[in-house]
């Protein structure tokens, strides 16, 4: 255990987690989505949030203006939360193939975040007045994938965090699977949900 000299004797002083004291750098703090019962919370609350648009969507008769502009924003959305998914992919790519480091991949990544959520909440957000079938089971297929694509998102948050936190060493067998499932979830549910409204739209 580290030591303190003062004078003749040897004290001793707290020890940082698992390391010296001072601890040669600074220990990152535990965060706000690095606990699943943040994520559970925050999945039920984003559900919530999705159920309150959906009655939004069936209670809402816009006007020819109102559509367009939801329709803009709805497209803007999309290129802005799908290509952010598409840039964090070609990331992690660019990282298994030896192109990049991990830690240069999750750098990326994690700056992604943010325009990721924020176009998928114009997506929700402008679909309360796109008039969606609601009745139709495609649109109902298609909210299943919007909720495990949110969900999915919340825990890949948690994810990046274990990610960055053992950037350092070989990962895992266990962080590379969480990490090949989460890709392959948000894949699935994006493309999912894009293939269910281009074949609505054209109906």
């Amino acid at each position: 255990m580290p030591t303190a000299i003062w004078g003749a004797s040897h004290l001793p002083v707290p020890t940082a987690r698992g390391g010296r004291w001072p601890a040669p750098e600074p220990v990152r703090p535990l965060g706000l989505f690095d606990s699943w019962w943040f994520i559970g919370a925050a999945a039920v609350g984003s559900t919530g949030i999705l159920a309150a648009a959906l009655w939004v969507a069936t209670h809402v008769h816009p006007d020819p203006a109102l559509r367009t502009a939801g329709l803009f924003v709805h497209l803007a959305g999309l290129v802005l939360g799908f290509g952010g998914v598409l840039i964090a992919d070609y990331l992690t790519v660019l990282w298994l193939l030896g192109r990049s480091t991990l830690v240069e991949a999750m750098r990326g990544v994690s700056r992604l975040h943010v325009p990721i959520w924020v176009g998928l909440a114009a997506l929700v957000a402008s679909g309360c007045v796109l008039e969606p079938n609601l009745s139709s089971p495609l649109t109902q297929a298609k909210m299943v994938l919007i909720v495990l694509l949110t969900i999915n998102g919340l825990q890949a948050t948690l994810l990046s965090k274990h990610l960055a936190d053992a950037a350092s060493a070989p990962l895992p067998i266990r962080l590379l699977l969480w990490g090949a499932i989460s890709g392959a979830i948000s894949q699935v549910c994006w493309w999912g949900a894009i293939a269910i409204g281009f074949w609505n739209s054209q109906r």
